[in-house]
């Protein structure tokens, strides 16, 4: 019996090996980046980011005048082209450090289900991935126009604006795990950052008035008037309503949907003066606390209740009005809680005009419900559209930075 069991496990020792899937560095093309388009007759063009073997030290790391080439397949699926690339490049693709899945707005607005509902079933994928939706053009020419100044890959820039997204919360970083489970769960729509490819004659693309006593300007990707840099910019949300692209928020109005979520850290805002309404007063925000929001049933309505509490910094003040000065202050504080009220009201009216609940209200409903399948016989989509949206805003100007008092500058005109 002992020599049986001994035997059983060394069989199962040499039957688990992990080697026998094993290749060799310079028999594998490595694809670090994806994207998608709609093609002609129900087809997709399918866009890989290929990294030379130059760039991972494989082969000299010497030699290339670039680190990755872009290859456009055009196939009636994912699982084709990935064989057919195998045909252009004479190495086995691997698909394994795929950083991100660039989808055309196109495609995006057609639905995204069969595009990348069967990806979790294939190994190569994580769900760790991201997913970006493009505004305005192409996946295939915003993987081709991407060229970053600092980072040598692509996919670094990916990974480097990805990481800093909570420094502005003009875009939300959106992971292919987080974007499925959203597609099939009860509430909360998918979302995605927005990525768009800027025209560099320093131009900007304002896509939305400013609310009262704002000064900041509201884009979408690719409107930020730049010279030079990268040609690619990350900023703002699509929106989605079950597999289908529906809208997209600016960047004002994605940062008021990171606070519902959490998600925001800190950022800049200019508002105007309460005082002298011609200059502006630079705050630096971040949150006060987790935002507060509760959902109950009227009547058959809906009522969302939010209540989000911001701390600021002033950082500068054009008019050299000493609102360090308590009375002044609270005047200023008063201000800034107006101004995000208002794109906080301004955001989530439109996410209930298109369908869509990316800060996931649905989630706050829930435990009024005994069971899951009386929270979907509920039909929150309906109800959110009609909702009554209730948003309470308080800010307090903790810090005035290295400036203990304001003055004017003399012999100004």
């Amino acid at each position: 019996m002992v020599r049986l069991t001994a035997f059983i496990c060394l069989v199962a020792a040499l039957l688990t090996l992990g080697c026998n899937g094993a290749r060799e560095t310079d028999e594998v093309t490595f694809v670090v980046s994806v994207g998608i388009d709609a093609a002609p007759g129900g087809q997709v063009n399918v866009t890989y980011r290929v990294v030379k073997p130059s760039a991972t030290g494989g082969e000299g790391g010497k030699g290339s005048s670039e680190a990755s080439q872009a290859i456009t397949i055009t196939a009636p699926s994912l699982a084709v082209a990935r064989d057919l690339l195998n045909s252009q490049v004479a190495r086995a693709p691997s698909l394994s450090h795929v950083k991100v899945f660039v989808i055309g707005e196109e495609l995006a607005r057609k639905g995204l289900g069969e595009a990348i509902g069967p990806l979790p079933r294939f190994r190569e994928f994580r769900g760790s991935m991201y997913i970006h939706i493009v505004d305005g053009t192409t996946a295939e020419k915003v993987i081709r126009a991407n060229k970053p100044v600092v980072e040598k890959l692509p996919t670094r820039w990916v990974e480097g604006t990805m990481g800093s997204a909570g420094e502005t919360g003009y875009y939300l970083r959106t992971f292919l795990h987080d974007f499925l489970v959203r597609l099939k769960a009860g509430s909360g729509s998918p979302y995605a950052a927005l990525v768009g490819i800027n025209s560099g004659t320093g131009e900007a693309r304002l896509s939305g008035q400013p609310a009262a006593g704002e000064k900041t300007g509201e884009y979408l990707a690719g409107g930020i008037g730049t010279r030079g840099g990268n040609p690619v910019q990350m900023i703002g949300t699509a929106l989605f309503r079950g597999d289908k692209l529906v809208g997209k928020l600016t960047s004002e109005e994605t940062r008021m949907l990171a606070m519902l979520t959490g998600d925001f850290r800190r950022g800049y805002i200019t508002i105007q003066d309460p005082l002298q309404s011609k200059s502006g007063v630079n705050i630096h925000l971040r949150p006060g606390r987790r935002p507060k929001i509760d959902v109950d049933i009227v009547d058959g309505q809906m009522i969302i209740g939010i209540d989000i509490m911001l701390e600021g910094e002033v950082t500068s003040i054009a008019s050299g009005i000493n609102y360090e000065n308590p009375e002044y202050n609270q005047k200023l504080e008063e201000q800034i809680s107006a101004v995000v009220r208002a794109d906080m009201a301004k955001m989530l009216r439109y996410t209930q005009q298109v369908g869509s609940d990316p800060a996931d209200i649905g989630k706050y409903l829930r435990p009024r419900f005994r069971t899951y399948e009386e929270f979907r016989r509920f039909d929150f989509t309906a109800k959110y559209e009609t909702a009554q949206v209730d948003v309470k805003v308080s800010t307090q100007v903790r810090r005035t930075a290295l400036m203990q008092k304001t003055s004017p500058i003399r012999d100004r005109h």
